[in-house]
């Protein structure tokens, strides 16, 4: 009997689709709309169960129906005026400003694979990494960072006797493509053999290049270069690659976990002995050898073997410390930001003592307990992104070698704490100063051209009837409060409140 048909799973999904939407609709229509939609669902199916012919494409046809279910609710919700109401209140409300500030947050995560960049650094590095040591000089006049003298190197390999290896090395960007493994544009690093001593890094393929070996140079890939350029294909030993206008054969793929100075695709291209005369410096220094004394040792040398006078120059940084200069930074820049928001808001030190009276103690804490949530979690946005999507070692290390990420992260960091910061500030004095509510309701009263009898500017109401904000056109000399917060007693509040 046709009465006696098993209902199939697809109408029981379509039903609890149904009936969730139902949640979006209004309470006093919801019985209606749901019990239409349903017999929608239930007479498509039986009619093509009775003509018998249900099949695969009337399925997904019903499924497709009853989505627009979704939308549909959605319509009946925004028609809705109690609906409307509710969702100008959840607008203002201060929690949906941090939940969408967290939101952003949750966003950068799920796009880096989990703030991959940031794990990195908060991680610190291994018992290898933290003897890595970078030199390169500042040059006293121009203030700018470049390379050293490329014959400095060889002598602090033979005379120093705090470092185990040295290797020279300059960055670049330059295109790498080829016919058969398509192309990307990794930072290239023109280096030595003798970087992989320094590096203690063994390849996951092929043969690291040494210095005995010929004078022609070759190419070294990370993993992601790999990965992207050839699709993890084996074959890619020995195949050649084009950089700027010339070929050279890839001889040896790094591990997967391997990174220097960047966590975007590296290619390496090896020289048996570099032509630059001027150079940047890896280093590995010997166990606990503190920077100072590593310092004056390089510069001892340079003048003894070299004639070269670096004192005051030279720069000596440790990885372990320099992948923290980007936080160290960004922690300046919202200092500096914090000093500009107060001398620019004018920030009445009087009035900070009033609030911390017994009578206004609790609303402070509130109102400050809010202001530093908000204006955490948008600086943890600002943070994360900078972290995330630039090379902070390199661009904190050499930030006029690699200009696109060193500038970058720099005035990102500036503009996007006083940004931050002043927004804050700007949003905290639009709310009310009870429920923390965004006012609303602005009417604009006075006459602007009547500023020695009469005042002229803005009001702005609490929806729940807490008070009412006093914003002047034009703050006159002697105006002290130029912005006045009014408290309504409870005799105003069902007049204004939008809820009562």
């Amino acid at each position: 009997m046709a009465g006696e048909v098993r209902i199939p799973f697809v109408v029981k999904l379509c039903q609890v689709m149904i009936g969730l939407a139902a949640f979006l609709v209004p309470p006093d229509m919801r019985a209606d709309w749901k019990r239409e939609w349903m017999a929608k669902v239930w007479h498509q199916w039986r009619f093509f169960i009775d003509i018998g012919a249900w099949n695969g494409p009337e399925l997904i046809r019903l499924l497709r129906d009853c989505a627009r279910a979704v939308p549909d609710a959605f319509s009946q919700y925004r028609s809705y005026p109690e609906a409307n109401k509710r969702w100008r209140e959840s607008v203002r409300s201060p929690w949906t400003t941090l939940a969408v500030l967290l939101a952003g947050v949750v966003l950068i995560g799920c796009m880096t694979s989990g703030f991959s960049a940031t794990r990195l650094l908060f991680t610190g590095a291994s018992k290898e990494e933290s003897q890595q040591v970078f030199v390169w000089m500042h040059s006293l006049l121009g203030a700018r960072d470049k390379g050293l003298p490329s014959d400095v190197v060889p002598a602090w390999a033979q005379n120093s006797k705090l470092l185990e290896a040295v290797a020279p090395f300059n960055i670049d960007r330059r295109h790498l493509s080829s016919s058969a493994l398509g192309g990307l544009s990794p930072l290239v690093i023109d280096t030595e053999p003798s970087i992989f001593s320094v590096l203690q890094v063994r390849p996951s393929l092929g043969e690291l290049p040494n210095a005995r070996g010929s004078d022609s140079r070759s190419l070294v890939i990370d993993y992601p270069t790999w990965k992207a350029a050839a699709g993890n294909h084996r074959k890619v030993i020995g195949s050649f690659m084009k950089l700027g206008s010339e070929w050279f054969p890839v001889v040896a793929v790094l591990p997967k976990h391997f990174y220097f100075l960047s966590r975007q695709p590296v290619a390496l291209l090896i020289h048996q002995s570099m032509s630059s005369k001027r150079v940047m410096v890896v280093a590995r220094a010997k166990p606990n050898i503190i920077k100072t004394r590593l310092y004056h040792e390089l510069v001892k040398i340079a003048e003894e073997s070299c004639y070269y006078f670096l004192a005051g120059q030279l720069r000596v940084e440790y990885l372990s410390h320099a992948i923290w200069a980007p936080v160290q930074f960004f922690g300046i820049a919202v200092l500096v930001a914090v000093l500009m928001a107060v001398c620019v808001c004018r920030v009445r030190f009087r009035n900070v003592r009033r609030s911390w009276t017994a009578a206004y103690r609790f609303a402070t804490l509130r109102k400050l307990g809010y202001f530093s949530a908000k204006a955490g979690l948008a600086l943890l946005l600002v943070l994360l992104a900078g972290l995330e999507w630039s090379r902070p070692q390199t661009s904190i290390l050499f930030a006029s070698k690699d200009a696109a990420s060193g500038l970058f992260l720099v005035w990102f960091f500036i503009v996007g704490a006083m940004g931050v910061l002043f927004w804050s500030i700007a949003d905290q004095r639009a709310r009310c100063k009870e429920c923390l509510r965004l006012l609303c309701s602005p009417v604009r009263i006075g006459c602007p051209g009547c500023l020695l009898l009469n005042w002229s500017g803005t009001e702005l109401l609490c929806s729940e009837g807490h008070g009412v904000l006093h914003v002047p056109e034009l703050a006159s000399s002697w105006d002290i409060e130029s912005e006045q917060w009014i408290t309504l007693d409870e005799s105003w509040r069902d007049l204004f409140a939008d809820s009562k």
